[in-house]
């Protein structure tokens, strides 16, 4: 399959990349600064902004399904992150950064369902988190923690709600997949995923185990169309 990754400069867009090449499929890598991708076998890189609906047309085009990865954007590098205190620094950009995170989601998920829609791609995977759930699936405890969440990160669930309810409404064959909190580590392919699934919102999953989610969603879990879907551990 031929799957365009939005975001391919993240932490998760690194990983969806790496992963779905593994597996054999095609990627296009859209990203605002494409030259910070390295040329690799099986790889187009293109030139994307997620608040700029032609480019992203453009950018999109020939794709079979889309995995988007948008996010308030964090500054930090999967090589600095993993050095010592490194994944505490990137969870207090992370932090920093849900306090703030503008409308790169609001704005960003609907041009790209208008892109999908224009460029006649019907599948769309969408990166969100845990702390849009209203915790009922979830154990007493780990429920409290995402209504803490919710409260402390209000801006970002705002942001990120916009952007779900428009891939909800739309026409296109979506999987909203929420996921735990995320970190710099070795994945091991060890994490629970699926509708309404029963996972611990604050134990942290690698983004590499997050990306086989978002690439088992684009290609092979038909069963997850049109479901929310938590990942974590």
């Amino acid at each position: 399959m031929k799957i365009a990754v939005i975001g391919a400069t993240g932490g998760t867009g690194k990983k969806v990349i790496e992963r779905a090449l593994a597996l054999g499929h095609e990627v296009i890598a859209v990203a605002r600064r494409p030259e910070a991708i390295a040329p690799t076998e099986g790889l187009t890189v293109r030139k994307g902004d997620v608040f700029d609906l032609p480019v992203m047309i453009q950018a999109i085009s020939g794709a079979e399904a889309v995995i988007s990865c948008i996010g308030p954007p964090l500054n930090v590098s999967a090589a600095s992150a993993k050095k010592g205190m490194g994944n505490l620094s990137a969870s207090l950009l992370t932090m920093k950064a849900n306090l703030s995170p503008g409308t790169v989601m609001s704005e960003g998920i609907p041009n790209i369902i208008a892109a999908c829609q224009r460029s006649g791609v019907q599948r769309i995977v969408m990166q969100s988190g845990i702390n849009l759930s209203d915790g009922r699936e979830l154990s007493y405890i780990h429920s409290l923690a995402v209504r803490l969440m919710r409260r402390i990160f209000w801006k970002a669930i705002q942001d990120k709600h916009i952007a779900e309810q428009a891939l909800i409404q739309s026409d296109l064959e979506w999987v909203i997949m929420r996921a735990s909190v995320l970190q710099y580590a070795e994945g091991k392919l060890d994490y629970t995923a699926g509708p309404l699934a029963r996972i611990n919102p604050i134990a942290a999953l690698p983004f590499t185990d997050c990306a086989d989610g978002l690439v088992r969603a684009a290609v092979s879990q038909s069963d997850w169309t049109g479901k929310v879907v938590n990942i974590g551990r």
